[in-house]
């Protein structure tokens, strides 16, 4: 996230905290809902005013986090989701050691999925 302002990073350092306090560190993983209006107030940002709605429109340019669809009809705040590239960007930061153990744990589960993917099939 090195092109991500300090309030994106703040915010999504928070939201990653409060997930944590609720569901355990294990539990962040792409697709995670984020408690944004939650974490903001934490660090001290109103949901009401333009920076947090420009540090969540930063978060979302960057690919850090995605609109939930299935909350497509949930009434007030949009929900968001930690994205894979989020994941990686917090971890590069030095900022969630946890995170990253688990991101290595997954590539370790997946290395070498790839010999067992459906070859396509042959027109002829």
């Amino acid at each position: 996230m090195e092109h991500t302002s300090e309030d994106a990073r703040a915010l999504i350092r928070a939201a990653q905290e409060v997930h944590a306090e609720r569901h355990g560190a294990q539990t962040f993983l792409p697709g995670t809902y984020l408690p944004f209006p939650k974490a903001a107030k934490r660090i001290g940002i109103r949901t009401d005013r333009q920076r947090y709605h420009d540090a969540i429109e930063e978060l979302e340019y960057e690919g850090s986090i995605e609109w939930d669809p299935s909350a497509r009809y949930a009434r007030g705040e949009k929900h968001y989701l930690i994205t894979r590239r989020g994941l990686h960007d917090m971890g590069s930061t030095g900022k969630s050691a946890g995170t990253m153990a688990i991101l290595d744990g997954q590539q370790t589960l997946f290395a070498g999925r790839e010999a067992y993917l459906p070859l396509p099939l042959s027109n002829g």
